[in-house]
């Protein structure tokens, strides 16, 4: 194990926004119903032009979990999700919750055989879902074996066939609020997440309440969350980094959340009229604001957003700067996946900046650099960013053999590649399973990437390996032009030729409109690959 700095944090018992309030808890449900008693008129959601207290969110909680009592449900039970962004997300979840019953989100692009695979492999016993989604919903109803409740939350579409038992907001007028809350321990599983695809067929990964509420703490002990905060979520709700990065942390510090679906044209109205000081975006969000928007229409004097959080994609530092320079916004970049429950780094608000790195761990993780054969690496050199602590997974559903692979010698291991410099600061480097082993030299896409994207021609990039007879693999690059038709392979091999080594230039490229990215933004590198067949051109 190495001794290095791990991010500068504030002491709960410190936060003056904290004071007085209990800072241990059980289970994710317990933390919401003691701060509903303790602040039960302090402001938990504004979505639109409602706005929602803490004590409403557990009012709605509770009659949802009256509800799945009445239909049976009990502690373990599954209970999927699949609405969009609002706070129904939240009284289906925490009523979940309540009861010690296990919320699984079913991400809302999925099509019907999707669907019918996740109802099969995690059976719930109910299911919560918008009517934009039945359509789809019922697709895989029908071809899956499970046959779960269905409770249809109304958002003004109209589908055939009608298939719901039950709606969310016959539910919310007809059942008590009668507190519900089932006594839990910090080992039971309270979130069931899907991997989000990107390296092919989706798992079910198992959180227990211990794991969110370390990110909990960590969180707030951060420096991110100041008091008197509106944290701003436009990302899919489905994901992990909305719900255990900032719901569950934000819930925890008795802060707001404002609820959207993205859209440019309403992004500074909102965080104007709300105060939002916290916001999460994708880099490829973090462009459409920076870029689709004239800054002479905002009224900077009314902006009080303090921190930009990012991660999932690669970012320039042109848009750190003109964050900055254009918005007064410091970017922090951060580093997680869903088996560390969300969230491993941060660059810290109370520390330096390094471009390039995704920050430091947090206080209540172990994050070491690991080779092939199980050495924890000294600083400063390349291997698997592997991860111990509350916060990771209890297991994959149903995928035992795949979780003791991930599990080895008692870390999670990410299949994320990087290193640790001498002051702390995680640099991601690759994808484990993206290395490409070139007549025997290893090559890591991520580097040539780094390259390409500093072209002014190139929007987006993705680089993979291709099986070739000679070498074993060779490279083939996506790249989407700013200008379609501006430029060729040759003329990039000849660009590169002045950057990289030869052997690191590919040797192949195909010219896209867009790269397949998950709805969180990541590239769908496995959809790719798909495409090896045909090289295309060289």
């Amino acid at each position: 194990m190495n001794i290095r700095p791990k991010i500068p944090f504030i002491p709960l018992e410190q936060q003056p926004y904290l004071k007085g309030r209990q800072l241990e808890f059980e289970s994710i449900a317990q933390m919401l119903t003691v701060r509903a008693n303790e602040t039960p008129n302090a402001p938990h959601v504004y979505y639109y032009d409602q706005t929602l207290t803490y004590k409403d969110t557990n009012d709605q909680a509770n009659r949802v979990a009256n509800y799945l009592q009445e239909q049976g449900v009990k502690k373990g039970d599954i209970i999927a999700v699949m609405i969009a962004n609002s706070p129904a997300i939240y009284y289906a979840m925490w009523g979940a919750h309540k009861l010690g019953a296990i919320a699984m989100c079913i991400p809302t692009m999925l099509r019907g055989p999707e669907i019918s695979y996740i109802l099969d492999d995690a059976k719930p016993k109910a299911a919560f879902v918008g009517s934009d989604y039945m359509t789809e919903f019922f697709k895989g109803v029908k071809e899956a074996g499970t046959k779960p409740i269905i409770v249809e939350a109304v958002t003004g579409n109209k589908y055939e066939p009608t298939i719901a038992q039950d709606t969310l907001v016959g539910i919310l007028n007809k059942f008590s609020t009668d507190e519900c809350l089932v006594k839990q321990k910090p080992e039971d599983i309270f979130l069931l997440l899907y991997s989000s695809g990107t390296t092919g067929r989706p798992k079910g990964v198992l959180l227990a309440n211990k794991a969110g509420l370390s990110l909990c703490r960590d969180q707030n002990r951060s420096g991110i969350v100041t008091g008197n905060d509106v944290m701003l979520l436009i990302l899919p709700m489905y994901h992990c980094c909305p719900l255990c990065v900032f719901t569950y942390p934000m819930s925890y510090a008795g802060q707001a959340l404002c609820i959207r679906q993205f859209s440019v044209n309403d992004f500074w109205p909102t965080v104007i009229k709300y105060g939002v000081t916290i916001i999460m975006a994708v880099p490829t969000m973090l462009d459409y604001i920076l870029n689709r928007i004239d800054v002479k229409g905002v009224d900077l004097s009314k902006v009080k957003i303090k921190y930009a959080n990012t991660g999932a994609g690669p970012l320039s530092l042109e848009t750190r700067k003109r964050l900055k320079e254009l918005y007064n916004i410091d970017l922090l970049v951060g580093y997680g996946l869903t088996e560390g429950g969300g969230g491993c780094c941060v660059e810290p608000p109370l520390g330096r900046y390094k471009e390039g790195s995704c920050g430091m761990s947090y206080p209540e993780q172990q994050i070491e650099i690991i080779d092939d054969h199980g050495n924890i690496l000294p600083n400063n050199q390349i291997g698997e960013i592997c991860i111990k602590g509350d916060n990771v997974m209890s297991g994959y559903l149903n995928k035992p053999e795949e979780y003791a692979r991930a599990m080895t010698g008692g870390f999670l291991h990410t299949g994320d590649v990087g290193y640790f410099d001498n002051e702390g600061y995680l640099f991601v480097t690759d994808r484990k399973g993206d290395m490409v082993v070139r007549g025997g030299e290893n090559i890591y896409p991520r580097e040539i990437e780094n390259v390409l994207e500093a072209n002014q021609l190139i929007a987006e990039v993705a680089v993979i390996g291709v099986p070739d007879k000679l070498l074993g693999e060779r490279l083939k690059a996506f790249i989407v032009p700013k200008v379609q038709g501006a430029m060729t392979a040759e003329s990039i091999k000849a660009w590169l030729a002045e950057r990289i080594a030869d052997f690191k230039i590919p040797d192949y490229y195909e010219f896209l409109t867009a790269l397949p990215r998950t709805a969180t933004g990541k590239v769908q590198k496995f959809e790719l690959r798909k495409r090896a067949n045909s090289p295309g051109e060289n």
